[in-house]
């Protein structure tokens, strides 16, 4: 039936988009396989805790404060233009990189602060290049749809990014296992795929050609109370989600390392995190059944805390693993659900996604810049107690937000 009312439009946007899926799958795959290796790049060139914990810290501080500039920015700025300078200058950025990062190799120059904030600060212009890229995109992608319409778009595109941080996180351990300049080459190569798919894409790959299935789509009653309340208890899951990855990245990579692995089996571990990041990604986006339901991101607190908890007891790939594939799915819920409820009931989808990009940063920043502080004062176990307290006070909070917000009038979303 589709394809007999408007079969090019359809066709077309389905041909048309996978450009911009390929772009967000290139980026995912650059920086995972550089921010997976980014805590032994900064430990072999001499770096301390504090500096691990800071280059990552940096990079999304960076991120989120000309993020706050470029969300002024979107609907303004066409989507293929932000995307494609952003790309070239992370292409740029990541170049620095690589040539600071040799010549500390090839002339011996380990342990020089100069040296080692130069690596944090490429990867701060990395990052605030970036605020040009991701809530771009999104809104690129996920423009004039909605409901189960945008659920599936949304499921798609997180499977994408999602699919290259499975593969990722693998590539950048065995390379770094062996090379300490490996990742930065490969990452910059991912980069340059990135901007050639993007100068493939057009700004009619996510347009308006499913107007008319919107229009036709089953709605469901709520009111705004209820999405409000929604939207603030996933905002704080995400949050939670990215502390607990921006110290999963950084500190327990030095901390996994130090009692005997190495940093190829830390890239299985978080290639397994990935794994299971995927699979809730892209089935939350075919599937509907959790929608506003107030337990599901709850249960987000409850099962990152209990990953934390394997961690600091654990201490043996058997706790490791589980630990991470808890962690893997309940990071790939919080991401989902924050992005569905923002994104619902509302046509304009540009403020939605930079306030999604805004949280995750500060998520990223309090978890790997605060992590390292931790660590280096509190002993190697204190930045896992740190997450702990941040989960609870996040679970504390969305009981709060639950009962305080009220609801309002009756409205219908579709479906």
């Amino acid at each position: 039936m589709m394809k007999k009312d408007f079969p090019q439009s359809v066709r077309g946007v389905s041909a048309g988009v996978w450009p911009l899926y390929g772009a967000a799958f290139a980026m995912a795959m650059s920086l995972s396989i550089l921010w997976t290796a980014m805590p032994f790049i900064v430990r072999n060139i001499g770096g301390t805790e504090e500096h691990v914990g800071y280059a990552w810290a940096a990079n999304m501080l960076g991120y989120l404060l000309c993020l706050l500039v470029a969300a002024a920015m979107l609907g303004h700025l066409r989507p293929r233009l932000a995307t494609r300078a952003a790309a070239a200058v992370m292409v740029l950025a990541t170049i620095m990189m690589a040539l600071v990062v040799h010549h500390v190799i090839a002339a011996n120059d380990l342990g020089r602060p100069a040296l080692i904030w130069t690596i944090i600060a490429t990867g701060t212009l990395a990052g605030a290049a970036m605020s040009l890229f991701w809530p771009f995109l999104m809104t690129w992608v996920s423009a004039d749809y909605e409901g189960a319409i945008l659920n599936r778009r949304l499921g798609a595109y997180n499977g994408m990014w999602s699919g290259a941080a499975i593969m990722g996180p693998l590539i950048g351990g065995l390379l770094v296992d062996v090379s300490t300049f490996a990742p930065i080459v490969l990452s910059i190569a991912c980069l340059a795929g990135c901007f050639v798919l993007l100068c493939a894409a057009h700004d009619g790959s996510a347009g308006s050609a499913c107007l008319k299935e919107l229009a036709t789509a089953p709605q469901i009653a709520s009111d705004d109370g209820l999405l409000l309340r929604f939207k603030w208890m996933a905002r704080i899951a995400l949050f939670c989600s990215w502390v607990c990855l921006g110290v999963s990245r950084s500190q327990f990579a030095l901390f996994f390392t130090g009692i005997g692995f190495s940093e190829t089996q830390f890239g299985i571990v978080v290639t397994i995190f990935g794994v299971c990041n995927f699979l809730v990604l892209t089935g939350a986006g075919r599937l509907g059944f959790w929608h506003f339901k107030p337990a599901f991101l709850l249960g987000v607190q409850v099962v990152l805390a209990l990953s934390f908890l394997l961690i600091v007891f654990g201490r043996s790939l058997w706790a490791f693993v589980p630990a991470f594939v808890i962690m893997g799915i309940g990071s790939g819920f919080a991401y989902s659900s924050h992005l569905y409820y923002g994104a619902c009931g509302s046509r304009k989808r540009s403020a939605p996604m930079a306030i999604h990009e805004v949280t995750l940063s500060l998520g990223v920043i309090i978890g790997s810049g605060a992590g390292g502080y931790v660590s280096s004062r509190f002993g190697v176990c204190g930045p896992y107690w740190f997450v702990l307290a941040i989960l609870g006070l996040g679970l504390a909070a969305q009981v709060v937000t639950w009962i305080v917000v009220k609801a309002g009038r009756r409205v219908r979303l579709p479906a």
